[in-house]
């Protein structure tokens, strides 16, 4: 079956090569022959499906699964993609959702190609969602859903709560959601993007701001990340931390569940964006 389904897939994907854009500039980052990894499952109901510089991943329901960002559009990336999911026994054809968290090409460029394949609905804020259409123009996805302060999603037993965190593009998404390890619940966080790269004096208080009420979210377990290497001073990364799950013994901690670790990075954020606006005053 999964050869099959992979068939199908990929027999779709040739029909939409003729409805991409042009594509982007092969780089260190995102040259697949470097940067492919296994995909592998982090919580009963989140699966990293990434490579070794940006992630993607799915969120599994009981009503489908959510894509989160579709990586680049380079040769071999939606195979890559779709490939990850098959190993993992997650078909495709299930995602009902794809939310595209920042307005960065390494989020989105996969999203022409997905477009064609996927019947799915479309994500992102209005100010992202402006960055990736001036940008794909008719290859953009649909703006099937825009994202905004407060609004949730709901798909079967989970519902996902949307922050707008604006720093490291102007519609920044961020997302709490309950994730599972072996059926006891913990309260995630994913940051749709901790590099503040915006210098407006405005946006960067309000960054500042975002960090101190996200540090002081009681509850707070889990920290996903987009990025293989965003994590606190000492920390593991992404990958590092991947390694310890796969060989943790039974009685052994979760290596995601590091709520110390949540208000560490918030920190560091906060010192290294109180620099960016002093520097600008």
């Amino acid at each position: 079956m999964r050869k099959i389904l992979l068939l199908v897939t990929l027999g779709l994907f040739s029909l939409s090569l003729s409805a991409q854009p042009e594509l982007s500039r092969v780089t260190p980052r995102n040259d697949l022959t470097q940067m492919a990894r296994e995909p592998f499952q982090v919580f009963d109901n989140v699966y990293f499906i990434g490579q070794g510089e940006v992630a993607s991943y799915v969120i599994e329901t009981s009503e489908g699964l959510i894509l989160i960002d579709t990586m680049w559009d380079l040769p071999g990336y939606t195979e890559y993609l779709l490939d990850n999911m098959i190993a993992l026994d997650l078909s495709p054809k299930d995602i009902k959702y794809v939310l595209i968290l920042q307005g960065h090409r390494d989020h989105y460029m996969g999203a022409p190609a997905l477009k064609e394949i996927l019947n799915a609905q479309w994500g992102a804020n209005a100010a992202d969602w402006e960055l990736i259409e001036a940008d794909l123009g008719p290859y953009s996805p649909p703006r099937d859903l825009v994202i905004e302060e407060g609004d949730t999603l709901t798909l079967g037993e989970l519902t996902i709560e949307f922050e707008i965190t604006p720093g490291h593009t102007p519609g920044t998404t961020s997302m709490r959601f309950p994730v599972y390890d072996n059926g006891v619940m913990y309260n995630a966080y994913f940051h749709g993007g901790t590099a503040l790269r915006l210098d407006d004096p405005e946006i960067v208080m309000e960054f500042i701001r975002d960090c101190e009420r996200i540090k002081n979210i009681p509850n707070l377990d889990v920290q996903i990340v987009n990025h293989y290497d965003i994590h606190p001073q000492g920390a593991l990364n992404l990958f590092e931390r991947a390694e310890v799950l796969k060989n943790r013994q039974p009685g052994d901690p979760h290596p995601w569940v590091a709520p110390d670790e949540i208000v560490r990075l918030m920190d560091e954020l906060i010192a290294g964006a109180e620099e960016v606006l002093a520097n600008l005053e």
